[in-house]
């Protein structure tokens, strides 16, 4: 009876240490596949393709949900090199996704993309493309939109708070009264750097007829 028992534990211990192999192995079975790739990767804001070293010895694809970016081949089997593209960042902002790497019975692998914002495109526009002022003077105000430096030249009978500046701005534009008989015309023309100009037409109403004050054209000579 001992005998049996002796041997019962004997097969209990076999069964234990090898619990989970296969017919004929020493132990557990533990999968050869592998996958390694950079933990990380940094692309140029204003767009760029970087290579992405994937080291394999097995089947794998290679996937991720951020649309701005572009895997070239999203799948392969050994090590490969895989291309990652990215377009100009315009969000304004740094923007992070995450590739996965997976295959055979080797561990998933992430790995993080980061690209910062892209250089922001030089811009300029003014609020309006004409202004009207009366006869007898006035002051009006535009604004100036703009992410580069800019200056501003006008007709000699109107004056500006603002001859130059960087950015957004508010612009005072003040005409002197028109003594004269004829409307006049002229154009506020904003230069940017890097930028194409912007006009603005400025049109002012001829002295009022029946004035007492004589404009520049009048030459009638006084009564005697």
């Amino acid at each position: 009876m001992k005998k049996y028992i002796g041997k019962y534990i004997l097969m209990l211990l076999i069964t234990a240490c090898g619990g989970g192999g296969e017919p004929g192995t020493d132990g557990p079975v533990v999968s050869s596949d592998y996958i390694t790739v950079p933990p990380s990767l940094t692309l140029l804001g204003d767009g760029q393709t970087s290579d992405l070293q994937i080291r394999a010895n097995c089947n794998w694809t290679i996937s991720c949900s951020a649309s701005w970016l572009t895997i070239s081949p999203s799948s392969g089997s050994q090590s490969q090199t895989v291309s990652i593209t990215a377009g100009k960042n315009s969000t304004g902002s740094e923007r992070v996704a995450t590739l996965t790497v997976s295959g055979g019975k080797a561990p998933t692998r992430t790995v993080t993309v980061t690209q910062p914002k892209g250089t922001e495109e030089l811009r300029l526009s003014a609020s309006t493309t004409s202004l009207e002022f009366e006869a007898k003077g006035e002051t009006k105000t535009f604004t100036i939109n703009t992410n580069t430096s800019w200056t501003i030249s006008k007709p000699d009978w109107c004056t500006v708070d603002n001859t130059s500046g960087t950015g957004d701005a508010t612009i005072s534009v003040t005409v002197s009264e028109n003594k004269d008989k004829e409307k006049r015309t002229g154009n506020i023309i904003i230069n940017g750097e890097g930028v194409s100009p912007v006009t603005i037409t400025i049109n002012q109403k001829e002295r009022e007829a029946g004035s007492s004050e004589p404009g520049p054209g009048d030459n009638t000579p006084p009564s005697v």
